[in-house]
């Protein structure tokens, strides 16, 4: 993903969805409806649509607007396998397109009906291990439980392992690109060279200790608005500068059942 210049707040799908200031931690609900069984989720960020798949095999869209949202059930199929959904830029485009890691890698090709075609013909038995993924341009970056780190060139179709093994990426929860950068919420917090998969401790050479020692395994979400990386940890919402390299709890509110944290523009959803 690239940074986004507009000003946005933070929607989290917990039990209910929630809008929440991303400096104050203030928070309302937005959609009170059941949100429990979710399993992934993405923002369109062309059309600020959210999708969202259920264990309960169910493909949602979500249309942001003031207040409140719109939901709609796209269809029900095999969704409940879906461990992700990642929104990936369209060549020389504006638009999106919308993939799904399921027990094959799914490229929904028409989001009024769900329908969706096999990306790459196969590789069942790796993407249905699909732990975290995020897309940085057009390429999607995956870890899965056998400790394996993978890029998907969704212009090639090509697949490459850059990593696996001993590098123990089944323990990342959460992966997102910022400027070409990308960070893997693992035991640690990581940077990762998006060429070689090579990758180094974020907090290297900084002076926040306590961020330091933090344990970054129980993140399941993360985003990011301008050069700040939003995730819920040890049950609290906290803030990532990524140029200071320092973490900030925005509030001790307990976000612990949150399953999906996006940014989302604010002149579509209003301030908090």
């Amino acid at each position: 993903m690239t940074t986004n210049s507009k000003p946005q707040q933070l929607l989290a799908i917990a039990g209910h969805i929630y809008l929440i200031n991303p400096y104050s931690g203030a928070y309302k609900e937005y959609l009170n409806e059941d949100w429990a069984t979710t399993n992934a989720g993405a923002l369109d960020p062309s059309t600020q649509k959210v999708y969202v798949t259920t264990s309960v095999n169910n493909l949602w869209e979500i249309t942001l607007k003031k207040d409140t949202g719109e939901t709609r059930k796209i269809s029900w199929d095999g969704w409940g396998t879906c461990n992700a959904l990642v929104t990936v830029l369209k060549p020389g485009g504006t638009t999106h397109v919308l993939f799904a890691f399921c027990h094959k890698l799914w490229l929904i090709d028409d989001l009024n009906t769900g329908h969706y075609t096999d990306f790459l013909g196969g590789f069942a038995d790796v993407w249905a291990r699909v732990n975290a993924a995020a897309s940085i341009g057009h390429k999607i970056f995956a870890t899965t439980s056998a400790n394996n780190l993978w890029v998907v060139d969704t212009i090639e179709k090509q697949v490459i392992k850059l990593g696996g093994g001993w590098d123990n990426w089944s323990t990342c929860g959460a992966l997102i690109g910022i400027n070409g950068i990308l960070y893997a919420f693992c035991h640690g917090l990581w940077l990762v060279d998006p060429n070689t998969g090579t990758y180094t401790p974020f907090f290297e050479g900084s002076d926040d200790h306590e961020g330091a020692k933090r344990s970054w395994s129980d993140v399941k979400s993360a985003t990011a608005i301008g050069n700040n990386i939003y995730v819920i940890n040890g049950g609290r919402l906290v803030e990532i500068d990524t140029v200071q390299k320092r973490v900030r709890q925005v509030s001790d509110t307990n976000w612990g059942r949150t399953k999906v944290l996006l940014a989302v523009d604010q002149d579509v959803v209003g301030e908090v």
